[in-house]
């Protein structure tokens, strides 16, 4: 991974270790200029160490959250990295014919017409490298599918990658490991091929046994020599390996070849370094020859780090609630410990120590609790990343590898050393906020353990206040002007917030000021968006948005419950309090919390923090995953199949009625589409044209599809008039909406190099844009007029250009051949069968099929895994509530030690003090889970609602998944419990006497 926010990582680690290294020396100069402040600090850290244990351990959770980002981005990069290396092995370049692709979205279809390449290239390839010593291989090969039979065990693969190469020339390239070690392509002898284990696997078949190779539909019978192992261009899946003379041959190109392979001196990683040189070295012949250079190795890894910054950028994004409640837990452990020794404070102010000595001394302790901290917490983050590389695996693995990744758990020294620094730094400024915060202090009341009189400086609260509302009203403007949600979010809770202190100094009461405005606050952050913008306009949104109105929320929230818990509270002593023997119990456990007002209220923001992003979360993406459908999936039809290129049918229709083995009156339509690469530019929009796909829909297609679209065109009443215009009026196209520029972003990964531009998805009518593309191969051009946007629910294997397949075969001849090909089943069929029957009679096709509900049932399947290791992920902020009970409740005993004791005297048994430590835990706790879900369900319905006003999710539903709600409710509530039991029953047991001497 090597960029973080789009930050480059190693500038990152030399910025983060410099302020490390500056900061740890200003702390050590500090400490030897105030040695005694230094001592102090190391023997409060080291006094009780198993205070100090627990408070490390809620210090490190914000750091263990990055670096399991961190880590998880290292291992999607790694695994992308892998995945493109076993598929390429060592060809780092490519010399193929203009237009020439593989890389088909989804796993349906083929380019035809691609062209072939005199073998004779190799050689002026070779010459143009000569000595430049920059190459170490180069070979002429054919890298195609061709479907494969075993007759022995009845088993067919259709899709089969066929490599054949000159076994002269691949010196420089990956070796072949066969049973008996390094084995050669010259070894085979006549009809004889190598498989590899993955296609010797699917055939069921060992060395030895017989296969039918179906290229280009002529069967040629061959023997297995070996199964061996071997990465080359595109071999990662299944594989069969053959001379680079058998593979013309098996293809009737005698003397051709597909494309020149190039590798690069260097391993398989380090090589790519050298393909910009290589590139420009052999520019002049690609041009002589009218080929193509594609940097195949550069370009994959560069994906590759686009892949791990994005699951850097989704999981910190979603973490960001679960660091924000980390930092207050580490704000409130200092506070705490403050308030533990506020009185040696207080003395030590009176004999002359100044308040930056004390700032320097809680300081110097944090920066040990910290060191500590930062270090677990780094390495528990690389382990809480290694299990979720399991979910990782299940939610994005598959059984071949190029229809999924396969996840191999990385984790580099620099992400490690990155998260320590981020989680160091981090922490430390607080501490030091912290610090400054509990120097603040009157002396006299400290010495006496009373609370702080009220601030008298008017004139600094009522500045403070107009400068808050100043800021608001900026922040408001800035919305305005821009469009953007977020900033009016900021801006008008700004305003709000900063009304307390201003109706303070007018004289309302504490409870109604905080009250009022935060009920303001609320109120207008959970209204409906569509209200919002109806006041406002049109406002974009990301996930900032999210991020900015979820604190702000969960503020206000707490500042009403705070402000407001006497009443709460008050209502639970009159339903339960009726009991005599638990009515002092409640009375003591709620005593406390109010007394308490700013402990409980940060604790009860952490809590309701991550159980608010839990269940927005759970409640939005889970509806988005159920709203996934085979009626929409399938658009109209029920089984899906794609071809090899060579084994293109045009006319799938007729081909049912004549194939042995298939009852034509099980299909009642068959619509088919062909593919092609090309080189796509919205005309007038003043950008370079982007390599895209252009889709040929047949007739039967366009009239029997029901793929939804997500904007119509001007003049168009119905999804079904756009459909039957492009099948008549050639020209006409639809897009994907990938390509489409959204108001809102709500999207981690980049966007595809071709987008369209001049208006916003969201917009209802599409006025229509003309795009022209071109054919690399043969030069054509065509234009086409976009009247149609499908639906954000249309599959991966709809992405490109849709036009009518007639516009393609008259601007394209030879060039789309239809190669993937749509059923409607008849009543009664079954899909599955029907797809079994498909592949088994159109195997020489090389035809792979699926039944709609399968794919979708695999998506689904996919997507709820990936929801739940989010929801875990999410859920890291969860212990952060809980330990901040436990670190709460330990500090407590501690603090409320003579007050235990009085408790004792004047007769609590043991249980009623034990009872009422827990009670406070479950009102925190309670409280936090049940304003957390209402809030969290609230804002999932207005993300619902605010889906709902576009056409792609106009069904949409709000599915609330109360089930798991609720176990994970109530396994975090009982864990809380047992956090509190500790403590509790340590205060039960405090002795009266001991208490009351305590000082």
């Amino acid at each position: 991974m090597n960029e973080l926010f789009g930050i480059p990582l190693d500038t990152l680690l030399v910025v983060l270790v410099g302020t490390l290294v500056a900061t740890v020396g200003t702390l050590a100069v500090l400490a030897l200029r105030n040695r005694i402040l230094l001592k102090l600090a190391v023997r409060s850290a080291t006094r009780r160490p198993g205070r100090s244990a627990l408070i490390v351990v809620g210090l490190m959770l914000g750091t263990a959250i990055i670096a399991a980002a961190l880590t998880t981005g290292d291992t999607m990069n790694h695994t992308v990295r892998a995945t493109a290396v076993d598929a390429l092995g060592a060809t780092d370049e490519t010399m193929a014919p203009r237009g020439a692709v593989d890389d088909i979205p989804g796993a349906l279809g083929a380019s035809t017409g691609t062209g072939w390449v005199d073998d004779s290239a190799v050689d002026r390839v070779a010459a143009a490298l000569g000595d430049s010593g920059l190459a170490d291989g180069v070979t002429g090969a054919i890298v195609d599918q061709v479907a494969v039979q075993a007759p022995s065990t009845r088993q067919g693969e259709p899709s089969v990658v066929l490599f054949a190469a000159d076994p002269a020339r691949m010196n420089g390239f990956s070796k072949i490991t066969g049973s008996s070690g390094e084995v050669g392509l010259g070894d085979l002898g006549p009809d004889e091929v190598y498989l590899n284990a993955k296609a010797a696997s699917e055939l069921r078949i060992e060395p030895g046994a017989e296969v039918v190779v179906f290229a280009a539909g002529s069967p040629q019978e061959a023997r297995v020599r070996d199964v061996v192992e071997f990465e080359g261009a595109g071999t990662a899946d299944a594989a069969l390996l053959v001379p680079l003379a058998a593979g013309q041959e098996l293809f009737g190109h005698p003397g051709e070849i597909r494309a020149v392979l190039v590798s690069n001196r260097g391993d398989d990683f380090g090589g790519a370094e050298l393909s910009d040189e290589v590139a420009s070295l052999l520019e002049p012949v690609a041009a002589d020859l009218d080929l193509e250079i594609q940097t195949v190795k550069q370009d994959a890894l560069e994906a590759a780090d686009e892949a791990g910054a994005t699951f850097v950028a989704f999981f910190t994004t979603f973490g960001t609630f679960a660091i924000a409640a980390g930092i207050l837990l580490i704000f409130l452990v200092f506070v705490m410990l403050a308030a533990e020794r506020r009185g040696e404070l207080g003395i030590a102010r009176a004999v002359g120590t100044r308040r930056g000595h004390l700032v320097q001394m809680f300081t110097f302790e944090g920066a040990a609790y910290d060191l500590a901290a930062a270090a677990v917490g780094a390495l528990l983050g690389v382990a809480v990343a290694f299990g979720m590389v399991f979910v990782l695996a299940a939610a994005f693995g598959a059984a071949d590898a190029d229809e999924g990744l396969q996840i191999e758990f990385a984790v580099t020294s620099t992400s490690v050393v990155v998260a320590f620094a981020i989680g160091f730094l981090l922490t430390l400024a607080v501490v030091a906020v912290s610090a400054w915060r509990v120097s603040r202090m009157t002396i006299s009341t400290a010495i006496r353990n009373l609370p702080e009189p009220p601030s008298t400086k008017r004139r600094r609260q009522l500045v403070r206040a107009l400068a808050g509302v100043g800021a608001g009203v900026a922040f408001i403007v800035l919305a305005l002007a821009s469009g953007t949600f977020t900033p009016l979010s900021l801006g008008v809770s700004l305003v709000l917030m900063s009304l307390v202190p201003l109706l303070r100094l007018a004289g309302v009461p504490e409870r109604v000021a905080f009250t009022s405005c935060g009920l303001g606050v609320l109120v207008f952050l959970l209204l409906p968006w569509r209200v919002i913008e109806s006041v406002f306009g049109d406002l974009a949104m990301d996930f900032t948005t999210w991020i900015v109105s979820g604190l702000l929320i969960v503020i206000a929230t707490v500042w009403v419950i705070v402000f407001n818990a006497d009443v709460l509270l008050g209502g639970v002593m009159r339903i339960l309090g009726r009991s005599k023997a638990l009515a002092p119990v409640l009375r003591m456990s709620i005593a406390y919390p109010l007394s308490a007002r700013f402990r409980t209220g940060t604790t009860l923001a952490m809590f309701t923090l991550v159980v608010f992003t839990l269940v927005t979360g759970m409640a939005s993406n889970g509806s988005f995953v159920r709203a996934i459908n085979a009626d929409e999936y399938g658009g109209g039809f029920q089984v899906r199949a794609g071809t090899v290129g060579a084994g293109a049918i045009e006319d799938m229709a007729g081909a049912l009625a004549t194939t042995p083995g298939i009852d034509a009156a099980s299909f009642t339509a068959v619509g088919s589409q062909s593919v092609l690469a090309v080189e796509a530019e919205q005309v007038g929009a003043g950008r370079p044209a982007e390599t895209y796909l252009v889709r040929g829909l047949d007739t039967p297609f366009l009239e029997h599809t029901t793929f939804g679209l997500g904007q119509l065109g001007a003049g168009y009443e119905s999804e079904q008039a756009v459909w039957d215009a492009v099948r008549t009026t050639p020209g006409l196209a639809v897009v994907d909406s990938t390509i489409v520029p959204r108001r809102d972003n709500w999207n981690f990964g980049p966007l595809p190099d071709f987008t369209l531009s001049g208006f916003y998805y969201e917009e209802g009518t599409l006025d229509p844009i003309t795009i022209e593309v071109l054919d690399k191969q043969t030069a054509a051009r065509a234009r086409l007029t976009v009247v149609g946007i499908l639906k954000d629910t249309a599959p991966l294997e709809m992405l490109g250009i849709s036009t009518s397949q007639e516009t393609l075969e008259a601007a394209f001849p030879g060039r789309v051949d239809p190669t993937i090909h749509y059923y409607d089943l008849a009543p009664g069929v079954d899909p599955r069968e029907a797809a079994v029957q498909l592949e088994s009679a159109f195997l020489e096709n090389g035809l792979d099929a699926q039944a709609i509900e399968d794919v979708v049932d695999e998506v689904v399947a996919a997507n709820l895994t990936f929801n739940r290791l989010i929801q875990g992920f999410i859920g890291l902020g969860l212990l952060v509530g809980v330990t901040a009970l436990g670190v709460i409740s330990a500090r407590a005993v501690v603090e409320r030690r003579q007050q235990v004791g009085v408790l004792r005297a004047i007769g609590f048994r043991r249980e009623m003090v034990q009872g009422a430590f827990l009670l406070e835990s479950s009102f925190v706790a309670l409280t936090s889970i049940v304003v957390g879900t209402a809030l969290g369900l609230i804002l999932a319905w207005n993300i619902i609602d605010d889906q709902r006003q576009q056409p792609s999710w106009e069904n949409l539903e709000l599915v609330i998944p109360w089930s798991n709600l609720l176990l994970i409710f109530t396994v975090v509530y009982a864990v809380a419990i047992v956090a509190t039991v500790l403590p509790a029953r340590r205060a039960s047991r405090i002795r009266p006497a001991e208490a009351l001497r305590y000082q």
